[in-house]
């Protein structure tokens, strides 16, 4: 067990634990507090957030390292399902790299697609299977395995709602330990801890008070059950992110083109972003439940979430499926918001596969103000989806693909924000600034990823969607 350190700014000397407070230190500028929302242009999104208990918070933070363990389990059992199916091919067994997360991906988007959190309750239209397929997998091979890896994460759901009471007893306190540059959290006795960079807690921090507390600060007494009640909502936090893993699809836009966004096109709102990642205070994300406590709206795809006016940054996860799906909401608001006269603006990150269906829909789109820009993905890069985790001068990553740079906006928007070239140059050039320390994906690969990972998996070829 590793002992509690009392607060986690002890230590530090007291311009540091102001900055670690407000989460807005000039080096690295992680999120930024500047921007401000009208509560009417999220409308209903936008709800009373309903501060937890200490009792509440814990039964969270249980109920997260539960899941973890069930979520892992079940990743293991896709990988050995996979590998057998994919045996028949030239390909040894190799398992897709990112297999569940873009299962899990689909799932989300699906009406009861979700046997619990993280845990896939069907293969929405044979996507599962079809990545097999395109792996090596017979058809026949390949629809075995997605139905027997969905009857393992259904196992996997009944026993996480079977034992969420199983380990609570062993809680009793959180252990809050500072490691250098970060901080780790655990919860009694139980392991693994999870980890989070000091400058980044002091995001959460802020966040938290502005969204659960009415701003109210936090107490600097440990011991206080209302701080530990916040230790309790970041442990789940974490806890959740790092069971749904593929960092790359949490990855975001770099803070120099935000900062042009913001300027420039009067961006405020992120319409696909965690609190770990976000921007701005204002986001929308894909976990209400452990994300409205920091300040999130809520899912995109939420009914509730239907914006007529406000300028929008939307970068969603790398998945055909929900860019496309998030393509089709963004026309259907902008079609609304036109019909309202009124001024909605969206600037649209996603990778140039120009043979998928979202591509074609957004070139396609009566709202496209100026012709999109593409920036080679050696030449640019964005903030890493692993970033609370890793040290400060890593916080960027070299992108995997050329990125498409697109502006979508009613007409009374385009008048309020004008997109001219020099904004789009602007955008281009801030982009290239998150590069990062290597030079390409190759190289991101051997740094982070380990040996065995290059030998025993192959990278998921896109979909035609």
């Amino acid at each position: 067990m590793m002992p509690a350190s009392g607060h986690h700014t002890r230590g530090l000397s007291k311009s540091n634990k102001d900055r670690a407070r407000s989460g807005t230190d000039a080096r690295p500028r992680i999120w930024d507090p500047r921007a401000k929302v009208s509560p009417d242009v999220c409308g209903a999104a936008r709800a009373t957030v309903t501060q937890l208990t200490l009792a509440d918070a814990r039964r969270a933070a249980v109920d997260e390292y539960n899941l973890h363990k069930q979520v892992k389990r079940t990743r293991s059992e896709l990988a050995r399902i996979a590998s057998a199916a994919c045996a028949q091919s030239s390909d040894t067994g190799q398992t897709p790299l990112l297999l569940y997360e873009r299962w899990l991906a689909r799932a989300s988007l699906a009406l009861d697609g979700l046997t619990a959190p993280l845990l896939p309750n069907i293969d929405p239209e044979g996507g599962l299977a079809k990545d097999l397929a395109r792996h090596g997998a017979s058809v026949d091979a390949s629809t075995r395995a997605a139905s027997e890896a969905v009857s393992k994460s259904r196992e996997a759901a009944a026993r996480w709602r079977s034992r969420r009471d199983a380990v609570e007893n062993d809680v009793v306190d959180i252990a809050v330990q500072e490691r250098g540059a970060f901080i780790t959290l655990q919860l009694g006795t139980l392991k693994p801890y999870v980890k989070i960079t000091k400058i980044h807690l002091g995001k959460l921090r802020a966040l938290y008070c502005r969204a659960s507390r009415r701003g109210k600060p936090l107490p600097d007494d440990s011991s206080s059950s209302e701080y530990k009640t916040f230790a309790f909502c970041v442990f789940a936090l974490l806890t959740r992110y790092d069971s749904l893993g593929g960092a790359g699809y949490q990855a975001a836009l770099g803070e120099h083109a935000f900062d042009v966004l913001y300027e420039k096109l009067g961006v405020c709102v992120e319409c696909f972003a965690s609190p770990l990642n976000c921007r701005y205070g204002t986001f929308c994300s894909q976990f209400e439940d452990v994300d409205a406590l920091f300040g999130s709206l809520g899912s995109f795809f939420s009914n509730t979430f239907a914006p007529i006016e406000g300028s929008f940054e939307m970068n969603p996860p790398f998945v055909p499926e929900t860019m496309l799906l998030a393509v089709e909401k963004l026309e259907r608001l902008l079609m609304h918001a036109e019909k309202e006269n009124k001024a909605l603006s969206f600037v649209v990150i996603v990778p140039a596969w120009s043979d998928c269906r979202y591509w074609r829909a957004l070139e396609q789109s009566a709202f496209l103000r100026c012709e999109r820009d593409i920036v080679n993905a050696e030449d640019h890069g964005f903030c890493d989806g692993s970033q609370h985790s890793r040290p400060s001068h890593e916080r960027h990553r070299v992108s995997s693909y050329d990125t498409g740079v697109w502006y979508l906006q009613t007409s009374m928007a385009a008048k309020k924000w004008v997109v001219n070239d020099e904004v789009r140059r602007l955008v281009c050039a801030t982009m290239k600034k998150a590069r990062g320390s290597v030079k390409n994906v190759k190289e991101l690969e051997k740094r982070y990823r380990p040996e065995k990972s290059a030998t025993t998996a192959h990278p998921i070829k896109k979909t035609k969607l």
